[in-house]
């Protein structure tokens, strides 16, 4: 019997890159103003450069990047989500992006072997497995070259409905985001900027199947109660040249 799929897994993370990769595939390729690609063009230089996508996921983030790149290598761990990127990569001929299997924690690539790294929202909140990505993105790139994180900006988990999802006080409080920021800029060195992204959705049913479906109930209700169909996230982008 197939497994009925749920309203929503309430962040489960895990769960979703597993089991639903096609929501997660569907929630980051909704249009954005600015795109992330429109951010990396403006502040880094990744024209005629070799990139290494740290969890490519679906590879939305390789296939912008490559817009701009030499050649992208996309990196994923998990099998349904690099599945979807594989199958896309067909779809669209591009013969400047790759797909390989692998960990943030244990890139399988030479030292110095890319021009720049780039990790998009990586799903790392344990502080040595952070320490270890950051080590293992800054061995590959090449001296001269950049290391990229984006993650959320603190506080801003699920973007501007960040206390509708974990409740107030919970917003107000230090999250795994500043734990992100301590490490890279404290111990690593990294400078930093934000901006702003807003997320446009084409029906509320929309953004309740993707967005309601990852960030929960609470999330669902709001939206379904204002008729809303955007989302803005605040991000965070920390870089270190090598």
């Amino acid at each position: 019997m197939t497994k009925s799929k749920p309203l929503t897994i309430e962040n489960r993370w895990d769960i979703l890159y597993v089991e639903y990769p096609e929501v997660y595939d569907a929630f980051v390729s909704v249009p954005k103003d600015p795109t992330m690609i429109d951010v990396m063009k403006k502040h880094f230089d990744l024209k005629d450069k070799t990139v290494l996508d740290i969890g490519s996921g679906a590879g939305d983030s390789s296939f912008q990047l490559s817009t701009i790149s030499k050649q992208v290598i996309g990196l994923e761990i998990e099998d349904n989500m690099r599945q979807i990127a594989e199958d896309k990569l067909k779809e669209l001929k591009l013969t400047n992006v790759s797909f390989i299997k692998g960990s943030a924690l244990d890139i399988r690539l030479p030292d110095e072997s890319v021009d720049a790294s780039v990790a998009i929202t990586l799903p790392l909140f344990i502080e040595d497995e952070i320490r270890t990505y950051i080590r293992e993105a800054i061995r590959v790139t090449k001296s001269g070259g950049t290391v990229i994180n984006v993650g959320i900006a603190p506080f801003c988990y699920g973007g501007d409905l960040a206390e509708i999802i974990l409740g107030e006080s919970k917003v107000t409080e230090e999250d795994t985001e500043g734990v992100v920021d301590r490490i890279l800029r404290d111990e690593f060195g990294f400078s930093y900027f934000d901006f702003e992204s807003i997320w446009n959705y084409d029906s509320v049913d929309h953004l309740v199947s993707t967005y309601g479906f990852i960030f929960g109930k609470r999330a669902i209700d709001h939206i379904r109660k204002t008729g809303r169909k955007q989302i803005k996230w605040t991000y965070r982008v920390h870089y270190l040249v090598k």
